[in-house]
């Protein structure tokens, strides 16, 4: 919008200021009214120069290639530790803290799809989904499951996961396992948001239940190590189970709705099913003979450091570029420090079909940000790091780069936290 106003005011001061021309120049008119004529062109020429040098210098700059590293990442915006704004469920629908509304997005364009048939696969949203086709069977009942992540050092108390005795109505429990990657966490809660008492429980009261469910099944870990907290919503439904059938009201639309835990292990099993009531719905199915069911992953397994390089920003930094030289670069040079994420994992992710705009899409693909130090800035600023990549590789300028947003779904005070707040878990966990 902003571009098109100044382009107006360009527009409208040009003809006003040859306007202004033509009077002073016109020997019909009286030597005042010329003189007038020409001050006011001066002037309105003046001031539209001085407003579009203004605009010009805001305007965000766009990277290109060769524009050194360290430049663009003292351009970017620093990660967000304190302040904002909590994601609500609602954000969890549309992708939780990387939802449109999380990360300040605005809607570019809105279309119709036609299809004649549909596979209501829209998890917290479903039963809207369901209802525009008037099918009013079933209500989702978003049920919030917390975590507390702590560091890699707390990693080796476990070498399972750990269950308690399965509650009949909230599930399998608050557990304690070691994540793929070495950290211990802790969780989930099972807040039902219908429930008052459940939906209203304070960021304390959360972290206390979980920590004193989890000592009961590991009483030696040190809750002081906890360097992150969120949260998701499970698609329960009033149905109770899962809904994997044709719609009452068209049988060309298939529900797989209410799919919640332990829906991820499920999943093969599902997609099998719904294959076969579209089959049965009329589906005429022709395998695709150039289809590949094997991506080709992001991440490079690492042994230790070998072969990876740590530094400031630039000294290890490619151009970009496709070169055997620029590629070795890409594959040594290390971006965040914590997880060992290197520059050519995160090109490889932005250089796929799906577009990556933000500094959280990058941190679900490749890990960037989500070690122990969280992307703090004194460290290793690897949200900056990775916020140049972004830039340079999508083209546009770095401050239209989104980044990860405060608190989102924490229940941590502040991103990260200081010995006060450490002691006050440990005290939690003793409750």
């Amino acid at each position: 919008l902003k571009p098109l106003i100044m382009a107006c005011l360009l527009a409208s001061s040009t003809i006003f200021s040859c306007m202004g021309v033509y009077m002073a120049l016109d020997t019909t008119l009286d030597e005042g009214a010329r003189i007038q004529a020409s001050i006011a062109s001066v002037m309105l020429m003046f001031t539209t120069a001085i407003s579009w040098f203004s605009y010009l210098r805001s305007a965000p700059r766009v990277v290109t290639a060769n524009e050194p590293a360290e430049k663009v990442v003292k351009r970017a915006s620093p990660p967000v530790g304190g302040g904002g704004s909590r994601v609500q469920v609602e954000d969890m629908l549309t992708g939780g803290s990387g939802s449109w509304n999380a990360v300040d997005g605005q809607t570019v364009e809105e279309e119709v799809v036609t299809a004649r048939y549909i596979v209501n696969a829209a998890g917290g949203a479903a039963d809207r989904v369901s209802r525009m086709i008037g099918d009013n069977t079933f209500v989702i009942k978003p049920r919030l499951g917390d975590y507390l992540l702590l560091n890699r050092n707390q990693g080796h108390l476990t070498t399972h996961t750990l269950f308690p005795c399965p509650d009949p109505i909230l599930g399998k429990g608050v557990l304690v396992q070691t994540t793929l990657w070495g950290n211990l966490i802790l969780g989930p809660t099972a807040r039902d948001m219908h429930k008052p008492e459940a939906r209203d429980m304070s960021d304390a009261s959360v972290q206390e239940y979980i920590l004193s469910k989890c000592k009961k099944l590991v009483p030696y870990f040190d809750a002081k190590e906890t360097i992150h907290a969120f949260c998701g919503a499970r698609a329960k439904s009033s149905r109770g189970d899962w809904i994997i059938e044709p719609s009452c009201a068209d049988p060309s639309f298939i529900h797989a709705a209410g799919i919640d835990s332990p829906g991820l292990a499920g999943s093969p099993a599902i997609a099998l099913e719904v294959v076969s009531l579209l089959k049965s719905a009329g589906l005429d199915m022709a395998k695709d003979p150039s289809f590949n069911p094997n991506r080709a992953p992001i991440i490079t397994p690492k042994v230790g450091m070998r072969g990876l390089k740590l530094g400031p920003v630039g000294k290890n930094d490619s151009h970009g570029a496709s070169d055997a030289e620029d590629q070795k670069r890409m594959e040594q040079n290390v971006v965040c420090k914590c997880e060992k994420v290197t520059e050519a994992e995160i090109t490889r992710a932005l250089r796929r079909s799906l577009p990556i705009d933000s500094t959280q899409a990058i941190r679900k693909r490749t890990r960037a940000g989500m070690g122990h130090c969280q992307g703090d800035v004194d460290n290793y600023n690897c949200e900056c790091r990775v916020k140049a990549i972004i830039s340079r590789e999508n083209r546009t300028s770095v401050e239209e780069v989104g980044g990860r947003p405060w608190p989102a779904t924490s229940t941590l005070p502040r991103r990260w936290i200081d010995d006060k707040e450490r002691a006050q878990l440990e005290e939690r966990m003793k409750k």
